[in-house]
């Protein structure tokens, strides 16, 4: 009897060894890190880029849904609508981004691979028609290319699509969408012809409808308000402002006298000459034109540009795009120019450099600014500030709000392509219920799952202990 217990002992010690291995092996497949891949064509008016995304999963981490390793880039001309006299050719000029992407990603995950196309501004202007009929050429193509491919994933991308992809991308970056990160942040994204502000708010109150999206990575919920200006880029608020000058100026005067352009710029629109007053309060208060409007606000006190609703806003945020551009990038604050950078900047501090700047005359511009990027806009940069410096006013910035601007993140460029692939990725895995296995990885579990029974039932069925270990002595068993 004493025989039998000792045996039945020792029978339970391997047999709990055994499915303790299991266990941790079973654990160690699931938690395993994957590479995957995926592609994002950024369709632009002057041409079309391809970023091919290397990413891996699993192995946990705040970020346990997507890491990124890589982003390679192309970058072809003519753009998609340089076909709008012959559509049937815009799907085949992408045949170099795709020889591209091929080369970049290994032969046997092709399959598994999606391509998403995204357009912007180009396409908008050829008329819906020849729109339709390029995106059919582009889907009728890339179906045909051996990636994962839908004809919905060809699609015109709106200034909201364009912001919220931009934030998906910083809040990424700072470690802010998983769940156990950080706490998101709000952004401000200007470009040429609009601008986008998306930030974080509450469940509670609901937004208006067109207002608010929601989004979910790895299990952890936001609630975004989106809200996306056209119009009120910097580009568009620059020629605004040349119209009003020229608008309200008598008709015999010459040259037009412009308060944003510095003493001795001079320049010529619409057939009227004009040279520069550099006057900081008069700039601002042409600006500031801009933002006059008709419509009224219908949410009490919750309104920003043109009685657009826009809730209380967050206390951090970043912005890029023109934000760095006419800042870090031509050394606004500490002369310092950088293409790359991050510097915190307030309303305060915008006021203070652009009255000097303003104060400066074309050639003092044009010497301080000579090696910066923008170099040959460089006249036009007083009248940039004090429009920066305005439109952080008309969207409620106070002093209490950080803003910091910049155009890298770890190492990694603000695009929105990014935060296009993160936000595609997280609803493709939302859509199969969540899993990050790969179909090898199953496959092991299932072998794994087959193996630890096979070695239960020949311990149960033996009534003997599994000589895993041989220094382990049996008790004199045979």
């Amino acid at each position: 009897c004493c025989c039998l217990s000792h045996f039945a002992m020792h029978a339970q010690y391997y047999m709990a060894r055994v499915l303790l291995l299991c266990l941790t092996g079973l654990g160690g497949i699931a938690a395993a890190v994957e590479k995957r891949h995926g592609v994002v064509f950024d369709a632009g008016s002057s041409g079309t880029r391809i970023h091919v995304y290397t990413w891996t999963v699993g192995g946990g981490g705040a970020r346990d849904s997507f890491d990124l390793q890589s982003d390679e880039l192309l970058k072809i001309k003519p753009g998609l609508s340089a076909y709008k006299d012959d559509p049937s050719k815009a799907g085949t000029s992408l045949s170099q981004l795709v020889d591209f992407a091929k080369a970049k990603i290994p032969s046997e995950k092709v399959a598994t691979t999606p391509v998403f196309l995204m357009a912007t501004a180009g396409l908008r202007m050829v008329g819906e028609v020849t729109k339709d009929a390029i995106l059919a050429s582009v889907c009728s193509y890339l179906s045909t290319t051996g990636f994962i491919f839908q004809c919905g994933w060809a699609t015109l991308l709106d200034g909201k699509d364009e912001g919220l992809y931009g934030w998906v991308t910083v809040n990424y970056l700072l470690d802010a969408l998983y769940p156990g990160g950080k706490e998101p942040v709000g952004i401000i994204d200007l470009g040429g012809g609009s601008i986008q502000t998306v930030f974080p708010t509450p469940a509670s109150p609901a937004a208006p409808p067109g207002y608010s999206h929601q989004l979910s990575f790895g299990g952890r919920q936001h609630n975004i308000y989106v809200k996306s200006h056209l119009g009120f880029g910097l580009d568009a608020a620059r020629n605004a402002a040349l119209e009003l000058v020229i608008k309200k100026s008598a008709t015999t005067e010459k040259p037009l006298r412009h308060p944003c352009l510095p003493i001795g710029a001079k320049m010529t629109h619409q057939g009227r000459d004009l040279e520069g007053a550099g006057d900081w309060h008069r700039c601002h208060k042409l600006v500031k034109k801009l933002f006059d409007t008709e419509e009224e606000c219908k949410f009490g006190k919750q309104c920003s540009i043109g009685g657009a609703y826009q809730p209380t806003l967050p206390t951090v945020f970043y912005g890029f795009s023109y934000l760095y551009d006419r800042t870090g990038a031509i050394g606004l604050l500490d002369h310092k120019p950088s293409v790359y950078g991050t510097q915190r900047i307030s309303r305060d501090d915008l006021e203070s450099a652009g009255k000097a700047l303003c104060a400066m005359d074309h050639a003092a511009v044009s010497t301080r600014f000579a090696s910066v990027q923008d170099a040959a806009k460089a006249d036009n940069f007083c009248g940039d500030v004090a429009y920066l410096e305005v439109l952080l006013d008309e969207l409620g910035f106070n002093d209490s709000q950080q803003l910091t601007m910049t155009n890298k993140i770890k190492d990694v460029e603000l695009v929105w392509t990014l935060g296009a692939m993160l936000a595609e990725s997280a609803k493709l895995a939302n859509s199969e219920g969540g899993s990050s296995l790969s179909l090898g990885s199953i496959v092991l579990l299932l072998l794994a799952l087959g193996a630890c029974f096979c070695l239960y039932k020949r311990a149960t069925a033996a009534n003997r202990p599994i000589p895993l270990y041989r220094n382990v002595k049996t008790g004199g068993l045979p």
